[in-house]
């Protein structure tokens, strides 16, 4: 293997055998010809090389691979077949708990684990207070692990493998679990570690994907369907997941990956996203650029377009159309309606439609996930009746690092003058 490759994985597989007794199991890996038939393929015959200083996010729905893939390469579970070369010493962050005893205190794990990379015990006691620094668990790292948070945990093990001199990381997931200071504390190692190191990275935050790694695979029960640019592979996984959602609402009909822009739209009718009185009903909604492409990522300020149709099912005498913009957690950022136009929309008679496009500039968002609601009532702004109402109709990322704050707005002059 090349001195460049760190990871070559040779038709890697993995497949559990269900409904079979730990017996059957047994024999199961004893005798491959004693399987059972019902198994189960957690990975299928995957090819994987990964070069020195590349840096891998990893991306799927839960139950697409991507946890027993890392598995595999770490060593910590055998394939069903294929092979995997590894070239250097690679430490891992694996599920809560991996490679902890629970009864050994934070310093005693920190001995055990870093012991069992390879390190000796001078090199251990030599790199004992950074470790403790970089955990920063206080008087807990003289307690046994299992009285610790899970956050603790996470402070602690990604501590040991920050300090090993690992020449490739593997984590999973586990940044979700710490608060955000720490999170922000171990972005910047990461980021710092990429530059001399390779990463694999696990992460429904595809944000994180984006803005840590320089490719990013895309994996779908079990099987690696594309490989890329983080920001191509990240949009292509997003849209996916678009045309499964509208596929389910529509009765199960399979929307292709290749469908027009017109027909990647939301169709923002779920019910568990939707309440009002039903005298309307938003049958459309989509976000595009000013040439009527799908946007589905803003990279700082950007002239958006908002499509929103709406269908009467009865007479509507003063229809209003509206949205907001709401981060990850909800929160909304800002929004708009029919109202705050020049013009308003006509009267609407029982079966008509009626489609309204909003011209926004959004502005530079920090980096994350955000969603677009839209509404669609009879009044006023302040005085109206809600007759449909759809949470989460679309969702779109911003890949803009923003230094402070939630936005970014642009500085037009600075001046300078001395007092004194």
């Amino acid at each position: 293997m090349s001195s460049d490759v760190m990871i070559r994985a040779t038709g890697l597989g993995k497949a559990f055998t269900l409904d079979a007794s730990p017996l059957k199991q047994l024999l199961a890996q004893l005798m491959p010809a004693a399987r059972a038939s019902h198994e189960f393929w957690a990975l299928k015959a995957l090819d994987l090389t990964v070069q020195r200083g590349d840096v891998i996010g990893i991306i799927g729905q839960n139950g697409s691979g991507k946890s027993t893939l890392l598995q595999m390469l770490c060593g910590t579970l055998t394939p069903t077949c294929g092979e995997v070369q590894v070239n250097g010493r690679l430490a891992a962050l694996l599920e809560l708990g991996a490679g902890f005893n629970a009864n050994f205190t934070g310093w005693e794990n920190i001995r055990l684990s870093a012991s069992l990379y390879g390190l000796s015990a001078e090199e251990v006691e030599r790199k004992l207070p950074a470790i403790e620094a970089f955990a920063d668990i206080g008087e807990f790292i003289n307690k046994p692990v299992k009285t610790y948070s899970s956050g603790m945990f996470v402070r602690l093990a990604f501590a040991v493998i920050a300090n090993i001199d690992a020449d490739i990381l593997v984590i999973d997931e586990a940044l979700a679990v710490g608060d955000v200071f720490f999170t922000q504390k171990c972005m910047r190692f990461l980021k710092e570690f990429a530059r001399r190191g390779t990463i694999l990275f696990v992460s429904h935050d595809s944000t994180s994907v984006v803005s840590l790694c320089n490719k990013a695979l895309l994996l779908d029960h079990g099987q690696l369907l594309a490989v890329g640019a983080p920001k191509t592979i990240t949009e292509y996984y997003l849209k996916r997941q678009y045309d499964r959602r509208q596929a389910i609402d529509t009765g199960g009909v399979p929307v292709s990956s290749e469908t027009k822009a017109s027909q990647i739209a939301a169709t923002a009718s779920f019910e568990q996203n939707s309440f009002g009185l039903g005298g309307a009903t938003v049958t459309h909604c989509i976000v595009t650029d000013e040439k009527g492409h799908p946007v589905l990522q803003v990279n700082g300020p950007t002239k958006l377009r908002l499509v929103i149709q709406v269908f009467a099912n009865a007479a509507i005498a003063k229809p209003i159309v509206g949205f907001s913009v709401k981060d990850r957690l909800g929160q909304v950022l800002f929004g708009g309606n029919t109202e705050n136009s020049l013009s308003s929309i006509d009267p609407l008679t029982a079966g008509q439609s009626v489609e309204t496009t909003f011209d926004i500039t959004v502005p530079g968002l920090a980096l994350g996930d955000y969603m677009v609601s839209v509404a669609a009532g009879e009044g006023t702004a302040t005085d109206h009746v809600m007759h449909h109402w759809i949470h989460d109709a679309y969702p779109f990322r911003s890949a803009l690092p923003v230094q402070s704050g939630m936005i970014e707005l642009p500085i037009e002059q600075v001046s300078f003058r001395t007092l004194n």
